[in-house]
């Protein structure tokens, strides 16, 4: 019995020594972890340079011909003291942005475990940053923030904090860096800036409303712009005035006050000079932010672009010149270098005011209508199941797979037509009998193949049938440009970008960061070459060139019946009316519209069909290069009168 309980004991013994042995083993290899990974950050941070934390050198922006057109963020800030702030906006900002502010030494260690909790249990628990971190990332780092890099730029931020800044600079003044440094949308760097330009008075002034629309614009000054969401922008509002109240800065009464005052109402007209190329800065300028997650406003850059001056003037001058029906409606241009993916120039609307307004040629999603048929019907048909231009139809009563029964704009069916003739004549009927016969699948393949991104029904991947008319949450004119571009180059698409390299300037430093899109093939040579010489005979006279190539397909959608009866407006009123024109080097895709449906802004089908023929003439007709011509592939055969593959 001893000798059982001897063993048992020796056994716990043994046990026990293993588990200290693994314990301190771990320790040991996470201390070592712990030093190198110190070591590292210590070795490879960023430089430590004050001068930065209030100055920064401006972002130049080229054009495709390396000449300047934009130099941004260049000092248009004005410095202001902490005595300055008003206590309300202080509260505002350390509610919203780092509630222990005025407690840790730019590192808090109970946040940045609560956020690294709700990470791990899918509980969205906030950033980690403070406020001090913050200063860091946007002056010495990046806005990295995903795998290793983004680690490392964490750990970075929080060595700067504690051991650079904290170090060296008091609470008051790491506040004034904050809060003088950023860009706060509407060509405003800093709060005073932002204060004058929103509010037209000084920062000092600033009421519990206005200091927390100004809070609550640090983190995304550009989706927060009053001018441009003013909706998001009250909303985000609104969160910081419910942090204040959370925190005690303000009472439940002055919180439900402050939440009556929408942001339309308090900030003034927005009066500016703008770059007669801002519609395409605002492009370049979103695609740097979403490509690298750095603000060309903040951080220090020279941006190479793809615009074609020669190009952009010509959108430019149809803008000033165009008799337009009123000042609401709205043209959205996207026109795309074929062979390379490269968006050319931009229409990013009229009566362009602020920097960084909504861009009506990448920003807004519009039913495409017709201008989907060669996309969703006729291209994967002639892809997928071998037919031609000849390939036989009949416009008759159509009924979708659910229910409900498709009809014609004329409400008249022209009996059996070629897929030429259903194309050229837009023909809806026809166009659901084009996307019925195709596998699903392969129309999901064709149209993300180029760049378009469908609607799928429920959780799976098919596509509802009212694509075929162009029905579904949209395209911008630069996607539907670039889909395009696969028609007129036989058969590649590369995704539509307007920029090619971006040289960052951090000191002495400069790191160089090129882009370089792949070209791949969306569609066989003779499927592009099919679509593209069918769409020859879809193009209006005025548009044509002698001696050019040039193609074309017009898109107009519908508002419900019944919506259009509850407004008192007739039912040819229509919501979205495109043009899509394309020869070998160019693609141009124009949206005419409004914003807003009401009982004065509206378009109706005569009038619609007419500016986008107008705009069309204007615009895409002077873009396209003379003498061009699509090359007619191996394969391409004569069938029953049309043009087929072998």
């Amino acid at each position: 019995m001893k000798k059982k309980q001897k063993d048992k004991q020796l056994a716990n013994k043994k046990i026990l020594c293993r588990l200290t042995i693994i314990f301190l083993s771990v320790l040991f290899f996470g201390l070592l972890f712990f030093c190198g990974f110190s070591t590292y950050i210590y070795y490879n941070a960023p430089e430590f340079q004050s001068e930065l934390l209030y100055r920064k050198e401006s972002s130049n922006i080229y054009d495709a011909s390396g000449t300047i057109i934009a130099t941004i963020g260049n000092e248009k800030r004005i410095i202001i003291n902490y005595e300055e702030l008003p206590q309300v906006l202080i509260d505002a900002i350390i509610a919203t942005e780092d509630a222990r502010y005025f407690e840790h030494h730019g590192f808090d260690i109970y946040r940045f475990f609560k956020a690294g909790y709700g990470f791990l249990t899918g509980n969205n628990a906030g950033g980690a940053s403070t406020i001090t971190m913050q200063v860091s990332k946007n002056t010495f780092t990046s806005n990295e923030s995903k795998g290793i890099d983004g680690v490392i730029r964490k750990f970075t931020d929080i060595y700067i904090s504690m051991f650079k800044i904290e170090r060296d600079y008091s609470k008051e003044e790491i506040m004034e860096f904050y809060v003088n440094s950023p860009y706060l949308g509407a060509g405003s760097y800093g709060v005073q800036m932002a204060s004058n330009t929103y509010f037209d008075k000084d920062v000092k002034d600033l009421n519990l409303v206005e200091a927390s629309m100004i809070a609550g614009m640090f983190q995304a000054p550009g989706e927060y712009d009053p001018y441009v969401n003013p909706d998001k922008t009250n909303s985000r509002k609104n969160e910081v005035i419910n942090l204040m109240l959370r925190h005690g800065y303000i009472t439940e009464e002055q919180a439900c006050e402050a939440k009556k005052v929408s942001v339309e109402d308090i900030i003034v007209e927005h009066n500016s000079s703008i770059n007669k190329y801002q519609g395409f800065i605002d492009t370049v300028v979103q695609e740097v932010i979403d490509r690298t997650g750095n603000n060309p406003y903040e951080v220090s850059m020279d941006i190479y672009s793809t615009m074609v001056k020669s190009k952009q003037d010509i959108i430019n001058n149809f803008y000033n010149k165009h008799k337009f029906k009123d000042s609401k409606v709205q043209v959205g241009i996207g026109a795309i270098d074929n062979e390379t993916g490269a968006i050319i120039a931009v229409g990013a609307g009229r009566n362009k005011k602020s920097e960084m307004s909504l861009n009506y040629a990448t920003q807004i999603k519009r039913h495409p209508g017709s201008a989907a048929k060669p996309i969703f019907d006729y291209g994967p048909g002639i892809e997928f199941n071998g037919w031609g231009t000849h390939t036989m139809f009949e416009d008759k009563p159509v009924k979708y797979t659910n229910g409900g029964v498709m009809n014609n704009v004329d409400h008249k069916y022209q009996g059996m037509l070629t897929l030429e003739q259903c194309l050229v004549r837009s023909r809806n009927t026809c166009a659901l009998q084009a996307f019925q016969k195709v596998k699903n699948s392969n129309i999901n393949k064709f149209v993300t193949g180029l760049g378009i991104t469908p609607e799928y029904f429920k959780n799976s991947k098919y596509i509802h049938e009212a694509h075929s008319i162009g029905a579904f949450r949209g395209v911008s004119p630069v996607q539907l440009a670039a889909a395009y571009s696969a028609f007129g180059n036989g058969g590649y698409f590369t995704e539509p970008h307007s920029i090619t390299k971006i040289v960052y300037k951090n000191g002495s430093k400069e790191e160089v960061r090129e882009f370089n899109f792949e070209k791949n093939r969306a569609m066989k040579a003779t499927t592009a070459y099919m679509i593209a010489y069918m769409l020859k005979k879809a193009t209006r006279s005025g548009v044509r060139i002698k001696g050019t190539d040039i193609s074309a397909k017009t898109g107009t959608s519908s508002y419900d019946d019944k919506y259009l009866k509850k407004l008192g407006l007739s039912t040819r009123v229509v919501q979205d009316a495109w043009t899509v024109t394309f020869s070998p080097d160019y693609s141009v895709a124009i949206w005419y519209g409004y914003d807003k449906l009401t009982k004065k802004t509206y378009a109706t089908t005569s009038t619609a069909w007419s500016q986008r023929a107008k705009i069309q003439i204007e615009v895409a007709k002077k873009i396209m290069k003379k003498g061009s011509k699509y090359k007619k592939p191996k394969g391409i055969i004569s069938r029953n009168g049309g043009l087929a593959a072998k």
